[in-house]
Formats: structure tokens, C-alpha cells, sequence
């Protein structure tokens, strides 16, 4: 049980854009955490010194006593560490984007790329390693904090540091409570009295219960999105349009066919099923061109967020309570860390942690999300009981397609990363497959060594 009331929270990665100013928003805004320690870790050392007088000046007109430090090296921050969030993206955002075109040159088109498809594959083959490496400098530095991961592909990475070592891994995402607001507002009802509960994997979670009010509001959520559905183009790519506040068309079709509805939208959940991701006239269809065209928006704004909170940092500019606003990535692990502290049971939506049981037709070695338990004594997930067959069917494979993905970025062995590729239903072919590994490795080859050269 944790007693220390101020405690240390160190931020790896602390130079994204979209995590960070969030978490430092959540923290200036907490009664019991705004005193405490945080450490911005960031191998762009300016980024990180940017970073760390943009958290200064928050806490400055905030009128709180956060303590900011700010460093390169992780091992200089990781001593004393009660918790560590990771946030990192080995290749930046220029390696997220190699990772969608080299999939696009081959005839596989994503909307996201950074979870699973070829994209997930690329993805995790360089942050496997890192996120280990971060693990393991807390065993020897921190070994009783817990590791707090953000980082995509989450579910082989909260695998990979489980199971290679002794840290308390917990994989955190916000897409359950984007889908909990959007079937809020289908239904019509303030999302913080719908009471939702889901499990599945990241990405990939389907909602099983669904109330307002104790009662079972489910047969009306279906009701309503079959009156959608009715209407909607399977056409429409939706451009230029938020892809959340669209019709989710994909995940509306998976709910007829599976009987649950998939969480968290179709930018995320189509990349599990190849039959929704074949372009028609140059274009995707079900509405998913509106993920890949957010993706293609998100490569290009980094440097615009960059500039306004440089400008902010460094007092050029008012603090813009939009730019906190959006980017409250953070938002449930500052809650999770003060339950935590304080010994406040927590009931959480989603947690991703082993399944030891919690899921019984998932292997218990398996990364799943499921609603969590917090308290003094950490993180716990829920059980749900078993998942209908079909669902846990397609869980299955991809818990044992992301096994071989790690596998594969933990020993660098080419053969286990064209498995992993031919595993995943997005790839279209052997030779497809084994086009696509040649290409990352060696758009990646600096971020790769564990992957010995490919000989001429």
C-alpha cells in the first residue's frame, strides 16, 4: 500500500504534444497531487527543457507547488520514481508515418497504423525493446513503481515488459470513454450516468453491458444505430470530418454480426478486419478514409502544436486552455495515481493487465482490458466472465499474432517477424509480407539493431 503523500512521477516521452500538457493540466488541477514531484524525461533535451517551463508556468498561474524537473537520461530520474508514465515514439513521428506508407506502397491501406496490421507489426518491433530496457532500469533504480504505459502498440508492450520482468505493468487508453460519451449521445443521456461495461483487447474492446438508471438501456442503443445504419452510405468516406463524431458504420455492421458493439471507433477497430480497409476508387470506404485522413492530419500538426507550446513555455503567449483541454491524454492516470496514494477504491472502465482468469476463453498469459479496481493496493482487473465464442475466437488469434510480435522484436529474428506479418489478416500475401518486412528494416535500420543487416 502506498503512504507517501507527495509522490514522484516521472514521464518518459515527456515531449509528446498530445500526452504531456494534458497530464501536467491534470495534475495542477488535483487537490492532493499538485505538490508533487514530476520529472519530464525526453531524449530531445530541448523538448524536454520546453517542455518542463511550459509545466513552470502552468503551475505558476495555477497557484500550485508542482516540482518540476527535466533531464535526458531517464536513469538520472527513474531513483525515488513512485510512478512512471511512458509516452515515447521510437522514429518519431516520421517512423509513424514509414510505417503507413510502407504498408500503402503495398497495397495495404491503414487508418492508424500503430496498434496492429503491418503498421502495429513495424511499430512494436522498435518500442518493444525500449520499453523493456525502460523496465529494467526501473528494477535496478525503482523497482516498486508502477509503469503506467500510453505507448502504442499498448498490448505488446505491456507483454513484453510482463514478460521479461518484475515491473507492475498497466496499460492506460481513453477510447473507452470516447465510446462511452459517443452511445451517450446516441441514447441521449449524460454520459457520466452511463454505466458501461467492456473487456476485449486494446482497440478492440466490446461493450457487453450497458445501463442508465439500473435499467438495460442496450436494446435501445441497437434500435438506434439500425436507424442509422439504414440511412448511412457505405460509401461515404466521411472527409474532412472528426471520425468520432461520424457514424461508425464498421463497428455498427460488427454489432449485428457479433451482438456486442466494438469499442473504441472504426479509425481503431477496422484494422482488425481486412474486409473494410480495400479502397474503392482511390478512397476507403464504411466512412474509414475519415481515420486515415485524421492520421494524415496528426503527421502534420505536430509541428503547429510544437510552436504554441514553445510560445506558451516561454511566455510569448497567453496559456491556452483549448490546447490543455485537448490533450487530456493524462487525465485517467493522474486519477489512478491519487486512488493509489490516498487509498480510495477506484472503480475503472478499462485497465489493461494479464488475464490470469479474468477472461476464461483467453489464454491467461494474454494482455486484456477489462473495467479495473483501484486502491492502496494497486491496479486489479475485473473479471467479466467468458466472451462469446466469435469474439473470443478473433481475440485469440490476435493475442497469439502479438506473442510472435514480440517474440520477434525481443530476439530480432526476421523469421518470427514475417510470421507475425502473415498472422495479421491485413496482410495480403507472403510476398506482400516479406516486401513490406525488406522495406522496414531498413527504413528503421537505426532503431533495429536486435535485426541483423539484410545481405545483398
Amino acid at each position: 500500500m502506498h503512504t507517501k503523500q507527495a509522490p514522484k512521477i516521472v514521464i518518459i516521452g515527456a515531449g509528446s504534444t498530445v500526452f504531456t500538457p494534458g497530464l501536467i493540466a491534470d495534475l495542477a488541477a488535483s487537490p492532493t497531487l499538485s505538490a508533487t514531484t514530476v520529472a519530464l524525461v525526453d531524449i530531445d533535451a530541448d523538448a524536454a527543457a520546453a517542455m518542463a517551463r511550459f509545466a513552470e508556468r502552468v503551475a505558476r498561474e495555477r497557484g500550485v507547488a508542482l516540482r518540476v524537473e527535466h533531464t535526458a537520461d531517464r536513469r538520472q530520474a527513474l531513483p525515488g520514481a513512485d510512478f512512471v508514465t511512458t509516452t515515447i515514439a521510437v522514429g518519431g513521428a516520421r517512423g509513424w508515418e514509414r510505417d503507413v506508407r510502407i504498408s500503402e506502397k503495398h497495397g495495404v491501406w491503414q487508418t492508424v497504423g500503430d496498434s496492429v496490421g503491418p503498421g502495429g507489426v513495424f511499430r512494436a518491433l522498435r518500442h518493444v525493446p525500449e520499453l523493456v530496457a525502460i523496465a529494467r532500469d526501473m528494477e535496478e533504480l525503482c523497482p516498486d513503481a508502477w509503469l503506467f504505459n500510453y505507448t502504442n502498440p499498448l498490448t505488446a508492450l505491456v507483454r513484453a515488459v510482463q514478460k521479461t520482468t518484475r515491473i507492475k505493468c498497466v496499460g492506460l487508453c481513453h477510447g473507452i470513454l470516447h465510446t462511452r460519451e459517443t452511445i451517450a449521445r446516441d441514447l441521449g443521456v449524460p454520459h457520466s450516468e452511463l454505466h458501461l461495461v467492456a473487456a476485449g483487447v486494446n482497440h478492440l474492446c466490446w461493450v457487453l453491458d450497458l445501463r442508465h438508471d439500473g435499467k438495460d438501456v442496450y436494446p435501445r442503443f441497437r434500435e438506434i444505430i439500425r436507424r442509422q445504419a439504414a440511412t448511412a452510405d457505405p460509401a461515404d468516406a466521411n472527409a474532412g470530418g472528426d471520425p468520432y463524431d461520424a457514424f461508425q458504420q464498421v463497428s455498427a455492421r460488427l454489432m449485428e454480426i457479433y451482438g456486442s458493439f466494438p469499442s473504441p471507433g472504426d479509425r481503431h477497430v477496422a484494422e482488425f478486419f481486412a474486409h473494410y480497409l480495400r479502397p474503392v476508387d482511390g478512397r476507403l470506404p464504411y466512412g474509414t478514409q475519415a481515420g486515415l485522413d485524421e492520421t494524415n492530419r496528426i503527421l502534420a500538426s505536430r509541428d503547429e502544436r510544437w510552436d504554441r507550446i514553445r510560445a506558451q513555455a516561454d511566455g510569448r503567449a497567453p496559456l491556452d486552455d483549448d490546447l490543455l483541454a485537448d490533450a487530456r491524454e493524462g487525465e485517467r492516470v493522474i486519477a489512478i495515481i491519487d486512488a493509489i496514494v490516498r487509498d480510495r477504491p477506484l472503480l475503472e472502465m478499462a485497465v489493461n493487465v494479464r488475464n490470469d482468469g479474468l477472461i476464461p476463453n483467453l489464454p491467461d498469459w494474454a494482455v486484456v482490458e477489462t473495467p479495473g479496481a483501484i486502491s492502496g493496493f494497486g491496479v486489479r482487473g475485473v473479471s467479466v466472465g467468458r466472451l462469446p465464442d466469435g469474439i473470443a475466437g478473433i481475440l485469440n488469434a490476435r493475442a497469439r499474432q502479438q506473442e510472435l510480435t514480440v517474440d520477434a522484436a525481443l530476439s530480432g529474428d526476421r523469421r518470427l517477424a514475417l510470421q507475425a506479418l502473415l498472422a495479421d489478416p491485413l496482410t495480403p500475401s507472403v510476398e506482400a509480407a516479406e516486401a513490406m518486412l525488406d522495406d522496414a528494416l531498413a527504413a528503421h535500420a537505426r532503431h533495429l539493431p536486435q535485426f541483423a543487416p539484410i545481405r545483398a
